[in-house]
């Protein structure tokens, strides 16, 4: 009798792990239609990622680059640097943005600038790059003046540890008790650096107006110049097959990946995009 419940219990373990090994199976069978779908051909090697289907053992998910290799108005299929293909629905995608260049001379001042380096006194910041938003992609961002501790952390106005108010002398004394006090994962010793946005006030230098009337002044690395890139929102027109993004996963749903963030980047301005164009 007892080798009789332990046999059953064996049987019904196999059932569950046959079921659970079939259920996987269509899932990834379920994504490789999708792909053949869009693109017309049958996926590389997508099924490898069957094995975990609610994970990313190959698309971390604190990001991964990818290539565009098909898109059709409801689909994108993307392809990593190790050849699998993953399907994207445009309403699995949490924020859809584009970075298209752009050169400091086409700055009005209109033209809103985010910028983040490092801190050199009296509201200059150095930095290699800069971000621009116009129109009505001027929403995406809100006036801000932050300084950032070595760990990304913002200064505050309150010593967390000591209750009391903090002044400009302070800083660095903050600095040190985040990395002791409150650990964080940041280096000792790297310089604070500012996270400001504003409208652009003057183009050489770069200046940027910030919160209290104040005006914050970017300045590029030694010896380097700034890079520029204007942000918008993005849509499926914009999308053209060759072109890379940079992927943030949630996870791997029944049909493909769901994002919170996809950042497509194109080699051309905004202005000289012509959407209606053949993809």
């Amino acid at each position: 009798m007892r080798r009789s419940r332990r046999l059953w219990t064996r049987l019904v373990a196999l059932c569950g792990s046959c079921a659970i090994v079939t259920a996987m199976t269509m899932l990834g069978e379920g994504r490789g239609q999708v792909i053949q779908q869009v693109t017309g051909q049958a996926p590389l090697v997508f099924d490898q990622v069957v094995g975990q289907p609610m994970g990313l053992p190959h698309l971390p998910p604190q990001g991964a680059w990818g290539e565009v290799i098909n898109v059709t108005s409801r689909w994108i299929v993307m392809q990593n640097h190790t050849g699998q293909q993953f399907p994207i629905a445009i309403e699995d995608i949490g924020e859809f943005l584009v970075r298209w260049p752009l050169s400091i001379d086409a700055l009005t001042n209109q033209s809103v600038i985010e910028a983040v380096g490092q801190e050199q006194g009296n509201n200059v910041l150095e930095t290699e790059h800069v971000d621009v938003f116009e129109g009505g992609d001027r929403t995406l961002v809100s006036p801000t003046y932050n300084s950032l501790l070595a760990n990304n952390a913002v200064v505050t106005t309150l010593d967390p540890g000591f209750n009391r108010l903090m002044s400009p002398w302070d800083y660095g004394g903050q600095n040190l008790l985040y990395g002791w006090a409150y650990p964080t994962g940041g280096n000792l010793g790297i310089p604070t650096r500012l996270h400001v946005v504003g409208n652009a006030i003057n183009r050489a230098p770069l200046q940027i107006g910030i919160p209290g009337n104040n005006v914050a002044t970017v300045i590029p690395y030694p010896g380097q110049g700034l890079s520029v890139t204007q942000v918008t929102r993005g849509n499926m027109n914009h999308v053209r097959k060759g072109d890379y993004a940079f992927l943030m996963p949630q996870q791997i749903g029944q049909r493909g990946l769901i994002l919170s963030q996809f950042v497509l980047y194109k080699s051309m301005p905004f202005r000289q995009f012509n959407p209606a164009a053949v993809r």
